[in-house]
């Protein structure tokens, strides 16, 4: 799975109003569309989203000059910053930004090749529109890497064929910008986004729950989720090592016996709004405010997880992403 994923919105482009408005209309229940008839003006929308989308950086910032004594000559040193996450989720505008783009091969004044090749340089995947005429330029176009894909716009199947390609490059859009991150987070071990059973039952809460985007959470580690009407969740997940420390340290502190069994027994997840999440003397008192039932994740003898219907605690997901 990808670091995050939202909804975001489709472009279309083409000079015929009623090709455009039929599309509108079949699409709009699925996906945001926005119609362009000319080609300047889509150009001009897409350049004033350019410095939107996501990018190396605005997640990683170079902590050299903090750190240079201990490290080796030659290297540098980046900071993961998942704080900048948050941003994303704040961001009312995130679901109008501009994925994939449909553009139609034949217009006037600038052909559909044309207009791709000037927006390369964004991360917006392409869908070229194509008749028996321009079949062999979009070929051409797809090999150099102009283009992502191209559909022949009078077969029958087309409207199937662009609702299966959308969903596939956005996936691809947020697979590349969001790639160092993946790659930053999976040098931590365990990484519970690569277990494929973890991944299997993300994907059976995501169904049952109508999720459209999510955000992955380093501490506590887990994935924070929306639905379309904005209704927030969060998938706590925990390893062996990490249940492990919970439960020693409220032992340590003198936490209620009741709590250190739950934890001993992985029965409960606590995370307590302390710097490093674990029980303090100061929560003796309301201390199951911070638990939530767990259960062993299936096929897993290592993880177990906690579906949780709110924020697991105020502004958890920022404070630890700002910690990351």
């Amino acid at each position: 799975m990808t670091p995050f994923y939202h909804p975001t919105s489709v472009l279309v482009l083409d000079d015929d109003p009623l090709f455009l408005e039929s599309l509108d209309f079949q699409f709009s229940e699925e996906v945001s569309c926005q119609t362009f008839t000319r080609p300047d003006a889509a150009l001009e929308h897409l350049r004033a989203q350019a410095g939107q989308h996501p990018n190396f950086a605005r997640y990683f910032r170079s902590v050299a000059d903090e750190d240079s004594a201990e490290m080796p000559f030659g290297d540098l040193l980046l900071h993961l910053q998942l704080s900048e996450l948050r941003n994303i989720i704040d961001d009312c505008n995130r679901q109008q930004r501009v994925s994939v783009a449909i553009v139609d091969f034949d217009m006037p004044k600038m052909s559909g090749v044309e207009f791709s090749r000037a927006i390369r340089d964004l991360p917006v995947k392409i869908i070229l529109l194509t008749g028996k005429a321009g079949l062999e330029t979009a070929i051409g176009a797809f090999n150099e890497g102009v283009i992502d894909c191209f559909l022949q716009k009078q077969d029958s199947g087309v409207t199937h064929a662009l609702r299966r390609e959308i969903r596939r490059l956005q996936q691809q859009y947020f697979a590349e910008i969001a790639a160092p991150i993946q790659s930053a987070l999976a040098l931590q071990r365990p990484a519970f986004f690569e277990d494929q059973f973890f991944l299997e039952l993300y994907r059976e809460i995501s169904e049952h729950n109508a999720i459209v985007e999510h955000y992955i959470c380093t501490a506590p580690s887990g994935v924070m989720m929306r639905d379309a009407e904005g209704n927030e969740s969060f998938l706590l997940l925990a390893d062996t090592e990490t249940a492990t420390a919970h439960s020693d340290a409220a032992e340590s502190h003198g936490a209620p016996d009741e709590l250190v069994q739950l934890l001993r027994a992985r029965k409960a997840h606590a995370w307590f709004p302390t710097q490093s999440g674990l029980f303090e003397p100061n929560f003796r008192s309301d201390w199951a405010r911070f638990i939530w039932p767990a259960q062993s994740l299936p096929g897993s003898s290592r993880w177990s997880y906690s579906f949780i219907r709110r924020d697991p605690a105020p502004d958890v997901l920022q404070r630890s992403q700002q910690r990351a």
